[in-house]
């Protein structure tokens, strides 16, 4: 495995903050195992593993480079910077399951805070505002934390010993309150199982993330683009190469979607490398000269990260200072408008974000059954709605579609219901999904 240039070599350990002990509990959900996957193994340098191979592998540190470091960055910097063992980024859900965004960024926190500990075993307390940002309820906070605890990562790196791969579920346990919605003092608490804490306690490399720039992506494939970029483009050889099926697992792409390299490539790996080139100290690139090819068909691909000159780092940040609104704009049009040019487009309406992705827009219908429940709308009828996606208009508006198990709840909830189901989405969005449409699964509804 080769050395890394970082300058944050590990530092010596100092005193971290303490989690502090549970207060009134809700519900301790246990650790339920999962079942094996056998997963891609890739080596951190970019080369994939002959398993065969295996001998001489380095011994299993208890205390590895990457618990140091996150003992004394949390110390330092708090949530400013987060430590994330190298392993750990290079994961991805198993059995072809996915998370969502929310809890992709609350799951790196959490990691985060483990480490002030050296992942000791324990239960941790997140303060809800460092994961919930500008947004005000509750209610996706817990339901992504849902997500993570039923969740299971490949993991691929040294683990006990010897180059390996593994299933390993993230949490054994966590609290849940009956009373989530309305008590904002109710903390998140949590407890990693102990095989996912031994693999960060033994990880020798990591990345070094920046809190405001994570929270500031929009996408998951972008996320994890980014996660990858910050471990590698400051090591001797920061170049990447992997076959498309690993690369669809690293990104999160769901499973049987956009089989076609040249869809795979505009809808999520293009998308994903504007938006981390836009917040990133660093730049990737897919260079079309280092594809392999097997006559029409792309079967590999090379990232490129280099770290941006100091110009252009000092534009990333300013960037991630401004407001969100017209990210995108400035995307597009290569960077920061001229002031003439702004004055010009003041008056316009900024262009609507990319569309969400199928997982956030399931997480929006569960924050909005949760409003909705304290609306007097019907729990038997909000139950058999199921999320088909988030589409744009003929008029250029995004709606909501949900398919509904029954005719009846259709037209039930078209007729008594939409308006207040209108205006919940509207206030969740803040304005950017303010339709709705309802669909029976019988044909011809």
């Amino acid at each position: 495995m080769p050395p890394s240039r970082r300058k944050n070599a590990a530092p010596e350990q100092g005193p971290a903050a303490s989690a502090s002990p549970m207060g009134k509990m809700g519900t301790i959900v246990p650790y339920v195992p999962g079942a094996g996957d056998t997963g891609v193994v890739i080596e951190l340098d970019g080369s994939l593993v002959d398993e065969e191979k295996t001998d001489n592998l380095p011994a299993l540190d208890r205390m590895g480079h990457t618990a140091r470091v996150a003992a004394a960055t949390f110390e330092r910097d708090g949530y400013k910077h987060l430590i994330k063992a190298a392993e750990a980024v290079y994961s991805y859900p198993a059995n072809g399951s996915r998370l969502s965004l929310p809890a992709q960024k609350m799951l790196n926190f959490m990691i985060h805070l483990a480490g002030s500990q050296n992942f000791a075993n324990k239960l941790y307390r997140l303060p809800k505002k460092v994961v919930r940002g500008n947004h005000k309820g509750n209610e996706r906070i817990f339901d992504a934390l849902k997500e993570i605890y039923e969740s299971s990562l490949v993991v691929i790196g040294p683990f006990r010993g010897r180059r390996s791969r593994a299933e390993l579920r993230i949490l054994s346990s966590y609290v849940r309150p009956e009373d989530e919605v309305e008590i904002d003092s109710a903390d998140i608490h949590f407890q990693f199982t102990d095989a996912f804490l031994e693999l960060q306690r033994s990880s020798q490399l990591w990345a070094r993330l920046s809190g405001p720039a994570m929270v500031k992506v929009t996408s998951t494939y972008a996320l994890k683009l980014y996660e990858i970029g910050m471990q590698r483009y400051q090591m001797d050889h920061p170049s990447l190469t992997l076959d498309i099926e690993t690369l669809r697992k690293l990104l999160n792409v769901p499973e049987g979607a956009y089989k076609d390299f040249g869809i795979l490539r505009t809808r999520t790996i293009d998308r994903a490398m504007v938006e981390v080139n836009q917040l990133a100290p660093f730049r990737v690139e897919m260079p079309e000269d280092k594809m392999k090819r097997r006559g029409r068909k792309i079967e590999e691909v090379t990232l490129d990260f280099h770290a941006k000159e100091e110009e252009e780092a000092a534009e990333t940040f300013l960037e991630r200072e401004r407001n969100s609104a017209g990210r995108k704009t400035r995307r597009e049009t290569g960077g920061t408008k001229a002031p003439a040019a702004i004055a010009q487009t003041r008056s316009l309406p900024e262009p609507p974000p990319p569309l969400p992705d199928a997982d956030d827009a399931e997480a929006l219908w569960a924050a909005a059954r949760h409003a909705l429940g304290q609306k007097q709308v019907p729990g038997p009828l909000l139950r058999d709605l199921s999320v088909v996606g988030i589409e744009e208009t003929a008029r250029g508006s995004r709606r909501l579609v949900l398919r509904a198990g029954h005719a009846a709840t259709a037209e039930t909830a078209r007729r008594s219901h939409e308006a207040t189901i209108r205006v919940v989405l509207s206030s969740l969005t803040s304005g950017t999904i303010a339709e709705v449409e309802f669909q029976s699964t019988r044909i011809g509804r």
